[in-house]
């Protein structure tokens, strides 16, 4: 610091303030420099933060299964958030059965095995020389035969091609009739047996159809396009549309009716596919719209005022219909989610989870309607209880809400023995429209939409009726009677 020679104090301690207030301000200029860019440090770290946030409760949410947690939720492939593509495990789309997480395939170690009958050999090959590899020498005359009896398959696989050579009548009427045969497509030169394999390998083998053409090249010798493999689906979808609007009508008269939904783009553009499960019948429903007007367009605007609809907490199903059965499985499984971060919330999880033991194993001992109507008045009692009381931390509030939003259906099954307390009815059948979707990505077409809803409903309501799906296909492509899988009367059939 220079200030000089020769001045008086006063002119010196002058020139010092004057300095010092120089470098003072250039410290809070810089100061300020630096203030301002550690806020936008800190805006971007926060933005970040946030994003991630949100990424994270893609995972880590109530309604996260277990396969998504943790490792799994990161890993290659697992970017979905609302269901699970582990079709062999016990629960449902949304994970909220209670099926055992180390549970493995086949039987109990130490349970006794089974081995198949072998079928009678359609030919016998006799086979004599052998040869011994530490002498090299071949060997003839055996002392024995060991029999081994094995299955297999020709390939390619053998096709019949049968020319119908059918009669053109004229009648007295003035019409030309021309003769039917049952196994005879009014439309291409496939027949009923390949139409049906065509379907199963789209939507229960899950086969694209370029992979299906190249199958008729390998196993049937047969080139073929993928167009004519879409083609084959489209004319099998035109013959089961009948009995998927039966399908459809059933539904509509069904006393209770559990209901799902998920995304499944169409041409890119975000679509949902619907569930709605009874007894014997799934139904799959592809619509633009989310909203209750879907429910209307499949249930009918009238839907039963004494049915009752199995829902998660969708705003959709109350708008549409009054008497709702909500999922247990949902709410129970928010309340652990809720409980692991806030103290507060780990007596409410417990009397939740409580209060449906309690609830389900009353059910099982089947009681009188008035024993029903009692539980269910105490069981409303508790709820309005817990709900009563206060809570601090934003997310116990928020699941405290949802609780007081269903209070008039959480205990529909309590005085209705035919309903489940949980909708994984629904998640179940809608799981195979999950995996769909992982494999497809899209639909790309009505058209599309159409063929994918109504062979995906056959094939799941004739499984939900215990009967064949091959058998069904073939049945029905061949102009057969199809079975119901019933024992009502022949008025109640397909």
């Amino acid at each position: 610091m220079s200030l000089g020679i020769g001045g008086s104090p006063e002119s010196i301690d002058s020139a010092i303030r004057t300095e010092n207030s120089t470098y003072l301000r250039q410290q809070l200029v810089v100061q300020k420099l630096e203030n301002r860019l550690l806020r936008r440090q800190l805006t971007a770290k926060q933005q970040q933060i946030e994003e991630l946030e949100t990424r994270l409760k893609r995972y880590e949410n109530p309604n996260t299964p277990p396969s998504k947690q943790g490792g799994a939720a990161g890993s290659p492939g697992n970017d979905d958030s609302d269901e699970e593509e582990n079709e062999d495990q016990g629960d449902d789309a949304g994970g909220d059965a209670d099926a055992a997480s180390d549970s493995s395939p086949g039987r109990d170690e130490g349970h006794e095995g089974t081995t198949r009958s072998p079928p009678e050999p359609e030919e016998t090959i006799r086979v004599d020389q052998g040869y011994c590899p530490d002498c090299e020498q071949i060997l003839s005359n055996p002392d024995s035969y060991i029999s081994r009896t094995i299955i297999d398959i020709p390939l390619p696989i053998p096709t019949t091609v049968i020319e119908y050579e059918l009669g053109k009548h004229r009648c007295s009427c003035g019409n030309e009739v021309v003769a039917e045969h049952p196994d005879c497509p009014e439309t291409g030169r496939f027949g009923p047996n390949i139409m049906a394999q065509t379907a199963l390998g789209r939507f229960h083998q899950r086969l694209p159809n370029r992979k299906q053409a190249e199958l008729f090249d390998w196993e049937l010798d047969t080139p073929i396009s993928h167009r004519t493999i879409y083609n084959l689906t489209k004319r099998v979808a035109d013959r089961l549309r009948p009995a998927y609007d039966d399908v459809k009508a059933r539904i509509q008269e069904s006393d209770v009716v559990y209901c799902d939904e998920t995304g499944f783009p169409v041409d890119g553009e975000q679509h949902w596919a619907w569930t709605f499960v009874t007894d014997e019948e799934v139904l799959f429903w592809v619509d633009e719209s989310r909203g209750s007007q879907v429910l209307e367009d499949v249930l009918g605007e009238e839907f039963a005022e004494d049915s009752t609809l199995s829902c998660d907490g969708w705003s959709a199903y109350p708008s549409y219909h009054t008497k709702l059965q909500r999922c247990w499985a949902h709410l129970l499984r928010e309340a652990e989610y809720v409980a692991e971060r806030y103290e507060e919330a780990e007596r409410l999880s417990e009397e939740l989870h409580a209060l449906h033991d309690d609830l389900t194993a009353f059910d099982e001992e089947d009681p009188s309607a008035s024993a029903r109507e009692q539980k269910r008045a105490e069981a409303s009692l508790h709820l309005e209880g817990l709900i009563r009381e206060d809570y601090e931390a934003q997310e116990v509030k928020k699941l405290i809400e949802k609780i007081r939003n269903g209070l008039g259906n959480w205990l529909t099954f309590v005085t209705e023995p035919d309903v489940d307390s949980t909708n994984n009815r629904a998640e179940r059948a809608l799981r195979e429209q999950v995996v769909l979707r992982k494999m497809f990505r899209t639909l790309r077409s009505a058209e599309g939409v159409q063929i994918h809803e109504t062979i995906t409903t056959m094939l799941a309501t004739w499984k939900r009726r215990g009967l064949d799906p091959p058998e069904q296909l073939q049945s029905i492509l061949g102009g057969e009677e199809l079975s119901s899988g019933r024992e009502a009367s022949p008025s109640s059939e397909l």
